[in-house]
């Protein structure tokens, strides 16, 4: 039994296994695990535990390099942990994570894990990210706009996008710009700031006649100009059939609206370092699967 990485020569065979896997399959093939813009060279798209030329066991790890409090930081997003039944009373599913247990320095989020895999990485030394999500409903805006929301810039227009954006969040843009996210800025005319945010999108599935979408929030670089603008987004985003926001709490700490439902969703990290605020939900597989 060998724990191996994996790079370019073993995708393929990682593929076959995975499509396999009843319950466990994707409509595309699982590009999400290995096509995507950033990926850093000297890590691999995941770990395998092989006997002979067989996988028994594998976990995908999204490799990244990100800024965070002005410093060059080593991310890693693990997903898509899947042990063969058979295999599973020899603990292959904590083996497998041993390389990963040795990298102290990196900051390793779990952003879709189940039931299951919460319990299993709390005892590894796994925290809460986040446990809150908020869903608010998009209605339309009725009353006259304040003079500085009709002077509001709203760009969904990926290249205009970009040349609004400072340093960092230009390189995020072009990290996420192929992928099928949906890109929004929010610049006031009057101050100057602006609020860029990524977000992934699904259907309202509870009203598919109405064939409206969600918009699913995974970066907003500036908490605050979006909630002072959202009352003159929301026309916007009604006429792209965004007809409901979701976004995990710790994303916009201040309350957009007074209508919202709150849910449970549970995010873990492990880091040296508290990561509440600071960690938010791109360069993962929610992003790379546009899911949420």
């Amino acid at each position: 039994m060998e724990i191996r990485e994996v790079h370019e020569g073993m995708i393929g065979a990682v593929k076959n296994f995975l499509a396999d896997r009843e319950g466990f399959r994707d409509a595309n093939g699982w590009d999400g695990l290995f096509n995507y813009s950033w990926k850093l060279p000297a890590y691999p798209y995941g770990y395998v535990i092989t006997e002979g030329e067989e996988i028994l066991a594998f976990v995908g790890t999204i490799f990244s390099e990100r800024v965070i409090d002005g410093r060059s930081q080593i991310c890693c997003n693990m997903n898509t942990w899947y042990v063969v039944e058979e295999q599973r009373q020899r603990m292959l599913a904590l083996t497998i994570l041993k390389p990963m247990l040795k990298m102290n320095d990196i900051l390793f989020t779990a952003l879709s894990p189940g039931d299951l895999t919460v319990t299993v990485l709390e005892r590894l030394g796994f925290q809460l990210l986040d446990e809150e999500q908020i869903s608010v409903p998009i209605t339309p805006q009725i009353l006259p706009l304040p003079r500085m929301s009709r002077e509001t810039l709203v760009l969904f227009d990926k290249r205009r996008i970009a040349g609004c954006l400072d340093e960092q969040d230009r390189r995020i843009h072009r990290d996420h710009v192929t992928l099928d996210c949906e890109h929004l800025l929010i610049k006031e005319q009057d101050s100057g700031k602006y609020c860029y945010v990524i977000a992934t999108t699904s259907p309202l599935r509870k009203v598919p006649l109405i064939a409206g979408k969600w918009l699913n929030l995974c970066y907003v670089s500036n908490p605050d100009v979006f909630v002072r603008n959202f009352r003159f987004l929301r026309n916007n985003l009604l006429r792209r059939r965004f007809f409901a926001l979701r976004y995990d709490a710790r994303l916009l700490p201040n309350q957009v609206s007074k209508i919202f439902v709150r849910a449970k969703r549970k995010r873990q990290y492990k880091w040296k370092e508290a990561a509440l605020g600071r960690v938010d939900n791109l360069y993962s597989e929610i992003v790379t699967f546009n899911k949420y």
